[in-house]
């Protein structure tokens, strides 16, 4: 404990006085003289690297629930309302996020626990990267002074290290678009932002460098998926791939050559499978053998409780099984415009409609309940423990997904982009895809990654990469075509960046 406190003051201190944009002035306690001379230096700092992206990302925001909810066909059921659901869904993020909460006022209520305002600020996302490109130049240097600190190890960490900064400047171009891109561990120059395109292929060449450093997985099965795998890195560089093809038209059959290459890499490690359906309460109970990055939760520190309005789960659920609204028998949020219809067929089979949804599925009216991250097995009176499902930010049913989506915009590829599709559904116990039936496989590949992927904040990213965002066939809550290319699409930036740093403009679309 004394250890980790001394690691997040040391991180702390990199981004406090900071004079100029993303100034970070080397420190005597970071430089040798009072860290990195044992191994288990850089083991604590290297957990507290994951630790930032876990409160930066996951818990302390909404970030990854604004890939559910953007432009989707959702609405507040409960009461009090939820009008963050109704602007999220019609794009109205200026309104978002400078709502204040005004007391008493029962319809702000919900900007406290939203704190959408927050995710302009990007400062919390940039301390996971300054504090992996620390490690990276760092971690050599316990070698020096601690022997059990092999080659091997240093290659590891710096790989770590490398998947950390990469992860992060995914999250961020797909909110901001273009963004300052920097690998030097102590950075003292104002940056202007770099293209998204050249921050994307920066990072598939780092990952390309370093993912083979990384483990398949972890002998100590507490690791699993909550450190970087090699699994992680590849899943990571299929989802940069795939970025790059919805934003570097001109090269987009080399990008789905690649997702395709790396997702055969994948699966010909048998370091992960997909659980049975009935077992699948184990993928987002976390560090399953299916699981490719997540983040842990846990509800004994407090994760759950404090921070319950700005998950899925939250949302999907009411009483008994989460107590948010005294009592009400309504979730705070609903699908409308028939959505779960579309995806859930009436008369289709779908093993997914049982385990994940109860018999209110197809209801708009708030009642119908989402348990795909709530642990139903532990009870009623179990609540709080129920809710210590992982944010799954990979898994291996996603990458299956994204690989057969690649394959399906190659002109050889749709044979077996049906049978990855079909391998998703046959886990699923749903009716199998057949190009005899169904004409039309991307589509078929979309609405299913819409499926298996709901809750885990990818719905809108493939809106936007696959530009049906701006086509009403596929997107309920539609961004016009002129509006997308003025940047209505993307997150607006705090002015905060603008402090001290002539070289930065926001995103006007949002000024």
């Amino acid at each position: 404990m004394k250890q980790r406190f001394l690691i997040t003051i040391l991180v702390i201190a990199m981004f406090s006085g900071c004079k100029k944009f993303l100034n970070v002035d080397p420190l005597d306690s970071l430089s040798g003289n009072n860290f990195w001379k044992t191994r288990q230096d850089a083991e604590t700092y290297t957990r507290e690297v994951y630790r930032l992206f876990r409160e930066g990302v996951a818990i302390r925001t909404g970030m990854i629930l604004v890939g559910d909810l953007r432009c989707a066909p959702v609405a507040y059921g409960a009461y009090p309302p939820r009008g963050d659901f109704n602007l999220l869904s019609s794009n109205s993020i200026r309104t978002l996020v400078n709502t204040p909460r005004i007391q008493g006022d029962i319809n702000t209520y919900w900007q406290v626990h939203g704190a959408w305002d927050v995710i302009s600020d990007w400062t919390p996302i940039y301390k996971v990267v300054q504090a992996a490109n620390v490690l990276y130049e760092k971690a050599p240097d316990v070698a020096e002074a601690d022997q059990s600190m092999s080659a091997e190890l240093i290659r590891k960490y710096q790989a770590e290290a490398v998947f950390m900064r990469c992860l992060s400047y995914f999250f961020m171009i797909r909110l901001f678009g273009d963004v300052p891109y920097y690998t030097n561990a102590y950075n003292d120059v104002p940056l202007p932002r770099t293209k998204d395109v050249e921050v994307a292929k920066a990072c598939i060449a780092e990952l390309e460098a370093h993912r083979n450093d990384l483990p398949w997985t972890y002998e100590d099965p507490a690791n699993r998926a909550v450190r970087a795998m090699r699994g992680s890195a590849i899943a990571l560089e299929m989802d940069l791939n795939m970025w790059l093809a919805g934003i570097d038209e001109a090269n987009k059959k080399m990008y789905y050559e690649e997702t395709d290459r790396l997702g055969d890499e994948l699966t010909a490690s048998n370091a992960y499978k997909l659980l049975p359906m009935e077992n699948i309460a184990q993928v987002f109970a976390g560090r399953s053998e299916e699981g490719l990055f997540e983040v842990p939760q846990n509800v004994n520190y407090g994760d759950v409780l404090g921070n319950i309005r700005r998950t899925f789960t939250g949302a999907v659920l009411h009483y008994p099984y989460i107590q948010l609204n005294q009592n009400s028998t309504k979730s705070e949020l609903t699908y409308t415009d028939g959505y779960l219809k579309k995806l859930y067929p009436e008369e289709a089979n779908d093993l997914r409609k049982k385990y994940w949804f109860d018999n209110n599925i197809y209801n708009e009216d708030g009642t119908m309940q989402c348990f795909k991250f709530f642990n139903l097995a532990l009870g009623e009176n179990n609540t709080t423990a129920s809710l210590s499902n992982y944010f799954i930010i990979f898994r291996y049913a996603g990458a299956l997904l994204l690989q057969a989506e690649a394959l399906a915009n190659l002109e050889e590829g749709s044979q077996k982009a049906e049978a990855l599709l079909n391998q998703v559904r046959t886990r699923a116990g749903a009716d199998l895809y057949s190009a005899g039936t169904d004409k039309n496989l991307p589509d078929a590949i979309f609405y299913e990654r819409s499926k298996e992927l709901m809750g885990e904040g990818h719905y809108y990213y493939d809106l936007v990469r696959s530009r049906k965002i701006y086509n009403p066939d596929y997107c309920y809550r539609p961004i016009s075509y002129g509006n997308f290319v003025q940047g209505a699409w993307l997150w607006p930036i705090s002015e905060k960046a603008l402090v001290n740093n002539p070289h930065m403009t926001l995103n006007n679309y949002w000024r």
